[in-house]
């Protein structure tokens, strides 16, 4: 027979196990809303990127383009800065993700 103090003690550990499961969880579906976001933004962007018509370069062949973006300059850097960052992001958040998995895993 237990005490109840054991008991007492008992469910503590059984709580704290619980929250610390309910926080891994929180955490790990933050993290993959976060790294499926950006996913979704450089996938609309890449998809913005094909509608762009492709324009000729005054003096290229027929069919030859320089850039896709040849009129439209500052749209131009600006998606690709977009793009870049996004990939970034979704980088360091994959990184971090199986950095912080390791930990755990060597406790």
């Amino acid at each position: 027979m237990r005490t109840s103090e054991e008991r007492v003690k008992e469910l503590h550990e059984r709580m704290s196990m619980m929250q610390s499961r309910k926080k891994r969880n929180r955490y790990a579906m933050q993290c993959t809303a976060a790294g499926l976001s950006c996913l979704a933004i450089m996938v609309v962007l890449g998809i913005v990127i094909a509608g762009v018509p492709v324009q000729n370069v005054p003096g290229s062949p027929e069919g030859i383009s320089a850039s896709i973006f040849a009129d439209h300059k500052v749209l131009g850097y600006i998606v690709i800065a977009l793009l870049a960052f996004c990939l970034g992001v979704s980088f360091t958040i994959f990184c971090y993700r199986l950095r912080k998995g390791m930990e755990e895993r060597d406790d």
